[in-house]
């Protein structure tokens, strides 16, 4: 994308009248603060969200990636631990790309308003915009949470890192941070919020409480238990395909942080409850029948790859419970439901249930649902 289409892509897409793309010459300029001198094309993939948030990526001979941005979330320090994790990943197998520094030795430097830095750029597809049958997919995500177990297995409590990751309970990540609670907290406030609204503050108080003890438990142990700093954000849109379709690097480590282990498990262990439809349920205790058998496969084939303590399997139930009543995608579905008249009754029974729930029967043994 040479000048000419530089200064088309201004005039067609300007992110305001007072901050345009930068020219070709520009480009080359910035490029030469990091030792790069020449550069035959760039193509932009532009995820700004408005003039308050550019977020501009200029691909560069499949070479590099140039940022310009004007989110505030990385500092210079926060660039040196992600590299050193990208050199974990790279080291295990995956092809990951590092953070490069300029000339000066800075990761960071600006243009106009804007914070430039540089990275590489690994030319495979990603999993997100490849087409894949459905047995691929579900064949990719086993590659995916089985690789993110090994990585644990190798790497737990190596070089953490003070970022938490995103499914972090306690120890806040900078997302949640600003809030002074995690996000699951949230989420479980969200559903007994909804819950108070359909005159349910019975139900809402019994699964406060039973958070309230699950999380009492973890509370105490937390800070003993195996961590491991991770990617974080796994998705089919950070993960990078070999000709195969198999599993070969990971992009976007803005999500990075440490976390403990036996929590990521309980994360990545899907339960694969069917709450995202908005349909009643004839038998919500088969639902959840369903739901922690898939819990309990899923999280069996990741304990066979990561060696868990006794003390990190009992408190994998009760990460498991709290990702059950509260992860994000589940929360958002409780309260959707609750809604809707024709779903309302059989998701307070499904909810009621896990209130209620049995921990031995989120209890899971390595190789055995």
């Amino acid at each position: 994308m040479p000048a000419d289409r530089i200064k088309a892509l201004n005039k067609a897409k300007p992110c305001s009248e007072a901050l345009a793309h930068p020219g070709w010459e520009e480009l080359l300029a910035l490029l030469a603060l990091y030792g790069v001198e020449d550069a035959a094309e760039a193509g932009l993939m532009d995820t700004s969200h408005d003039g308050k948030d550019v977020r501009w990526n200029y691909i560069l001979d499949k070479k590099y990636v140039l940022r310009l941005t004007n989110a505030p979330e990385m500092t210079e320090a926060r660039l040196d631990d992600l590299n050193r994790l990208i050199a974990r990943y790279n080291a295990f197998g995956l092809r990951c790309p590092a953070f490069l520094r300029g000339k000066d030795g800075r990761f960071f430097h600006s243009w106009g308003r804007l914070t430039v830095y540089l990275s590489e750029y690994v030319d495979l597809p990603v999993a997100g915009e490849t087409d894949l049958t459905e047995a691929e997919q579900d064949a990719l995500r086993e590659e995916v949470v089985l690789s993110l177990a090994r990585f644990m297995a190798r790497y737990r409590d190596v070089d953490l890192i003070p970022t938490m990751g995103m499914y972090s309970l306690f120890d806040l990540c900078p997302y949640d941070a600003p809030l002074g609670v995690d996000e699951k907290q949230q989420n479980m406030d969200t559903v007994c919020a909804a819950l108070r609204k359909w005159d349910a503050e019975s139900l809402a108080q019994k699964l406060a409480a039973r958070n309230g003890e699950v999380r009492g438990r973890l509370l105490q142990i937390f800070r003993s238990l195996p961590r491991c700093v991770t990617q974080g954000d796994e998705n089919f849109t950070n993960v990078l395909l070999d000709d195969a379709h198999h599993m070969a690097g990971l992009i976007d480590f803005n999500l990075a942080g440490t976390d403990v282990c036996v929590n990521l498990i309980a994360n990545n262990a899907d339960f694969n409850l069917d709450v995202m439809n908005d349909q009643p349920w004839d038998d919500p205790a088969a639902v959840l029948e369903k739901a922690l058998a898939s819990y309990r496969k899923n999280a069996a084939m990741l304990l066979a790859v990561y060696p868990a303590s006794q003390a990190e399997r009992a408190a994998l139930a009760d990460y498991a419970w709290i990702a059950l009543a509260s992860q994000w995608p589940y929360a958002c579905a409780f309260t959707d439901r609750l809604e809707k008249e024709a779903c309302r009754a059989s998701t307070l029974a499904l909810l009621s249930l896990i209130a209620e729930l049995d921990m031995d029967r989120l209890a899971v043994c390595a190789g055995r649902p």
